[in-house]
């Protein structure tokens, strides 16, 4: 399945707000309030909790406990994960189980450690879908219920976002509180005027009886704070305000000082009676220990002239044997050219070949002598028929 965002849809980067919220409402229906808390002990979710990152290791706990509880909702075998269990074991479990009931997961698993985003409201949406297709659940049909014409629509005044979503958060939890602290004091009892209820002298006062559990009404609350914006609007260029706090800064300052400063001092006293400690060792170990230090001076200098003295002597002989080297080469050229001078005058091989070159010219001047005389020959003849020709010509 892509989770990328879609550059032609701008909405679409706000799409799994509205499958978290379709995903609370089946969480619901499956018995997450009365079933699920019950069983394990985690702060209630409303309905975008997985879809924005606010507390990555709460959010992932949660995601993992709902996960496994619908998991075995679809009547398979698995235990629910605790803090001190390896989260990679855990998300591969999880994940597996999805996969075998036939979910596109295509993503890695880490991408739902992080315990919100698409990926994890996908998870948990299709094993909700899972849970209630083996719980038995059916969405009944949408009836339409058009409306008459006589009808007047509810007239609603418009009131401007920014005051809708600002909110005072220290009220809320004031009015929670007094609220709360009211219901236990009065045991859940209110009186009120009675033009509140529709009486006539506006006098007559009646008692109610309020049948919110404050529990069930902390709950509520908590879920739909979220979803709130809260601004604290403060002036950070009040010159009041940054003078308290430069008074509180340096109230801090000289409470750090006043702890710190007998330590400090405790260290410098120390470390000065080390120190001190260092400089007479080192006096009475020069005192004790002179003699052979000088000693080791003079040591120290031979050894230095002996050193300079073996590198001229390496160098000396370095040289002869790089003339060494130069003489052995052309010894070794001489006594090449020695023996092939030798090897030269003692072999009789040319004077042989000379020979057998002679015996051939003088083959080939006979061979040259005889064909000369049968071409003289031949040439005779030639003249002689040729003149005997013309004789026969001229008797005619």
């Amino acid at each position: 399945m892509d989770f990328q965002d879609d550059s032609a849809n701008p909405s679409s980067q706000y799409t799994h707000f509205n499958t978290m919220k379709s995903l609370y409402d089946k969480l619901i229906i499956l018995g997450y309030r009365s079933e699920f808390s019950k069983l394990v002990r985690i702060k209630p979710i409303h309905q975008f909790y997985f879809a924005v990152a606010k507390n990555p290791g709460e959010q992932y706990f949660n995601f993992v406990s709902i996960a496994a509880w619908l998991i075995q909702k679809c009547k398979r075998n698995i235990s629910m994960p605790q803090e001190s269990d390896d989260p990679n074991m855990v998300t591969i479990g999880i994940l597996d189980h999805s996969r075998n009931m036939g979910a596109a997961i295509d993503f890695a698993p880490n991408r739902v450690k992080s315990g919100s985003g698409p990926e994890v409201v996908y998870v948990l949406n299709y094993l909700a879908d899972q849970a209630l297709k083996s719980t038995g659940h059916s969405w009944k049909e949408l009836v339409w219920i058009p409306r008459k014409k006589n009808d007047q629509e509810d007239e609603v005044e418009d009131i401007p976002d920014d005051e809708v979503n600002e909110i005072d958060s220290s009220k809320i939890d004031e009015e929670i509180d007094n609220l709360l602290s009211s219901d236990e004091d009065d045991n859940d009892v209110a009186w009120v005027q009675g033009d509140a209820l529709g009486g006539q002298d506006g006098v007559q006062q009646k008692m109610i009886k309020s049948e919110t559990d404050a529990e069930e009404w902390r709950l509520e609350v908590e879920r739909v704070l979220p979803q709130l914006k809260i601004t604290v609007k403060s002036d950070g260029q009040d010159w009041r305000w940054r003078q308290e706090q430069m008074k509180s800064y340096v109230e801090g300052i000289k409470e750090a000082i006043d702890q710190m400063e007998k330590p400090l001092e405790r260290l410098v006293s120390e470390a000065k009676n080390v120190s001190e400690k260092v400089i007479s060792r080192e006096n009475f170990l020069n005192t004790q220990f002179s003699r052979q230090l000088e000693d080791l001076h003079e040591s120290q200098k031979k050894l230095a002239q002996l050193k300079e003295v073996h590198r001229e002597l390496s160098n000396k002989v370095a040289d002869k044997n790089k003339t060494l080297t130069h003489l052995n080469d052309e010894l070794d050229q001489t006594r090449r050219e020695l023996e092939e001078r030798g090897t030269i005058m003692a072999d009789g091989a040319p004077v042989v070949k000379t020979r057998k070159s002679l015996s051939l010219l003088k083959k080939e001047l006979g061979d040259m002598e005889v064909e000369i005389g049968v071409m003289e020959h031949c040439l005779l003849k030639a003249m002689l028929q040729e003149q005997m020709v013309l004789r026969d010509q001229s008797k005619i």
